[in-house]
């Protein structure tokens, strides 16, 4: 080929890959790329100085001794390397995660990179251009390693374990990490140490030499799921069912609180001012966590005020009576003015048995009488729902009824103390008023007739009837039966209340 046209193939080339070039950095300039610099230096310094590189050698007819080509070659690969760590930084920087977002790749890391490319270049130019042995070059780097290493050793501790965690990845920028006491972004992290940005906007730099020896926690990672917990106190007097609704509720209203994983709700101690409960919610935005907490434990201050709550407090108070105050005689009498068996009673007879009786309550899933146990009480429930099961020959219970407000269960057991015939459970939070029999013992001795009309009323629900007037508008024959009937029955009552 002849000189002048493999010279303008030269020239021609190099015009051609500048147009395309320029093209491209058009391109990246119109979308911000970082790219758009290092694409810059090889569209001019790398090609023009490559294009001078080869009219020289070609053209001028240098040999690859002669010091001008070197020099030449030398910038040549001094241009190209300086693009190639450009490109290098860029593309690192603008990586992007698993989830399609942009994350920042760690300084330590682009450092390392550069050095590994600029001591790469180094080496080609010293022995590829300008012809140098590098055994010496090495065996002189090897000593002054050793004498460096010596002086700075926690330094190079710093800079190993900047490496290590680079490596293991257990944070990136913009995660949230607890160090020992401290908590903060991370917003850079470098050869010597890491540098944290705290909830008061302090700068905080901690040795990576630090972050090797202290126990390190990511809020951030594996997910940004983070668990928050609480442990509130509430009275005594609140039902623990009703106190675990309540701070649902109130959880499940807080903005910024997942609903799942679900929040939970426990439990946790009996302390010596209140009933402690541990609330259990998951949040996925960690710099808000302040703010969130705060309008949870806000909002359960409203809700336990709506919900007529206490949240108690340590006082010292006095206390003229050491019991209790007894149950509302008012409820207890209406509740029990509503059962069959007591319709017999008098006003006075009524309130002074709704007086000596008890209220108790039980919590969802308890179980108030057991099926084949003794019994001398009967059950009026104020509030709730409760099962009535009957277990068979194989132990396996069976629902036979439903009992709610104003039903009532064991009147049996309270006339006669015969065993409990079903199993009677809670559905959900039970509130019952309790007729004891030694409330009703002193009624029937001084009313010996008392347990005749009572005996009757229970014979005449037996036979379907509802009422009082029922059993005074019946058959003769039904009247008949029932009679008999409340004869053997008040034989029971009689032997077991004395009479």
């Amino acid at each position: 080929m002849e000189p002048w046209l493999e010279l303008s193939l030269y020239v021609g080339g190099w015009l051609l890959l500048t147009a395309l070039l320029t093209w491209l950095v058009r391109l990246l300039d119109a979308r911000q790329h970082p790219l758009r610099g290092p694409v810059r230096t090889v569209r001019g310094a790398v090609l023009f100085t490559a294009l001078l590189y080869l009219l020289a050698r070609h053209g001028l007819g240098w040999s690859v001794d002669h010091t001008g080509l070197r020099i030449l070659e030398t910038l040549l690969w001094l241009f190209g390397i300086t693009a190639a760590v450009g490109i290098a930084t860029h593309t690192a920087t603008a990586r992007r995660g698993a989830d399609g977002e942009s994350t920042r790749f760690p300084k330590l890391l682009l450092d390392i990179l550069r050095l590994v490319l600029v001591l790469i270049g180094a080496c080609l130019v010293i022995s590829g251009v300008w012809r140098q042995d590098l055994s010496g070059l090495l065996t002189a780097l090897g000593v002054s390693s050793i004498v460096l290493g010596l002086a700075l050793q926690n330094t190079l501790d710093n800079v190993m374990v900047g490496i290590a965690v680079l490596l293991e990845r257990p944070f990136e920028v913009g995660d949230w990490i607890t160090i020992g006491s401290l908590t903060g972004e991370v917003i850079e992290m470098n050869w010597r140490s890491v540098r944290i940005r705290t909830r008061a906007r302090d700068l905080v730099i901690v040795p990576n030499s630090v972050i090797g020896k202290e126990t390190l926690v990511n809020m951030s990672r594996p997910t940004k799921a983070h668990a928050e917990s609480h442990v509130i106190g509430f009275s005594y007097d609140d039902p623990p069912n009703k106190v675990k609704r309540v701070l649902l509720s109130v959880v499940r209203s807080t903005r910024g609180v997942l609903m799942e994983p679900p929040p939970a709700v426990r439990t946790v101690n009996y302390a010596a001012y209140s009933i402690e409960y541990q609330v259990r919610f998951f949040l996925d935005d960690y710099p808000r966590v302040q703010e969130i907490n705060d309008e949870f434990m806000t909002r359960v201050w409203y809700a336990a005020k709506r919900n007529g709550l206490n949240i108690p407090y340590p006082i010292q108070a006095e206390y003229r009576h050491p019991l209790p105050p007894p149950p509302s005689v008012q409820r207890c009498a209406e509740a029990l003015a509503s059962v069959p068996v007591f319709v017999p009673l008098d006003e006075g007879e009524l309130a002074r048995l709704s007086a000596a009786c008890e209220q108790l309550s039980f919590g969802r899933g308890e179980r108030i009488v057991h099926q084949g146990e003794p019994g001398d009480a009967m059950y009026v429930i104020l509030e709730g729902t409760a099962i009535v099961s009957i277990a068979d020959g194989n132990q396996a219970e069976r629902e036979v009824a439903r009992l709610s407000r104003g039903e009532f269960f064991g009147e049996m057991a309270l006339l006669t103390g015969e065993p409990r015939s079903a199993s009677v459970t809670a559905v959900d939070d039970l509130t019952v008023v309790v007729v004891h029999k030694d409330s009703l013992q002193s009624m029937l001795h001084n009313r010996p007739g008392l347990a005749q009309e009572m005996a009757e009323i229970v014979e005449a629900r037996k036979q379907g009837l509802r009422a009082v007037r029922d059993l005074q508008q019946a058959a003769p024959e039904q009247r008949a039966a029932i009679k008999h009937g409340a004869g053997e029955l008040l034989g029971r009552i009689r032997r077991f209340f004395g009479l």
